[in-house]
């Protein structure tokens, strides 16, 4: 019972830390405004995950993810926040890809330590870490790179 509560808070977890990376990546200012339609953003999205989950099943829902989380995403970053569109799609793509660290993190302690437990509190546990370090150190490289490939790239 322990490990499925721990595993869905993990699910949610790594909801939120995709889509606020995404939002670091993508430039989006860090207004009042803002923060409240990211974590709104983020229930949101729960929301539709889960109902997607009671309806058809874990395995439908991971398939349907894309379409469900992703897409909706970029399409946000492009029209409420009017962000292009190559830098909406590259951030939520690129936020998608800070998700897996976490991942191999937690699928090595819980293999080490032979608990599908471990693996769950040692995921959740260095998505704070990774997210601490990518807005420190990383989000600000990211986003130049971007900004600067992309626009010589429609120049």
């Amino acid at each position: 019972m322990i490990v499925t509560v721990i595993g869905l808070l993990r699910f949610g977890v790594s909801l939120v830390f995709g889509i606020t990376v995404s939002v670091l990546f993508a430039r989006i200012e860090p207004t009042r405004k803002n923060r409240l339609v990211t974590i709104l953003l983020c229930v949101i999205f729960l929301f539709v995950q889960t109902t997607s989950w009671w309806l058809w099943g874990l395995d439908l829902t991971s398939k349907l993810y894309p379409l469900i989380t992703h897409l909706p995403l970029i399409v946000i970053f492009y029209f409420y926040y009017k962000r292009p569109l190559l830098i909406s799609a590259v951030s939520m793509l690129s936020g998608y890809l800070c998700c897996q660290a976490p991942r191999w993190f937690g699928f090595l302690a819980g293999t080490a330590l032979g608990s599908r437990l471990a693996d769950h509190i040692f995921y959740i546990a260095f998505v704070f870490l990774a997210y601490y370090f990518l807005k420190r150190y990383v989000a600000g490289s990211v986003r130049q790179l971007m900004e600067k490939f992309i626009f010589q790239a429609t120049t």
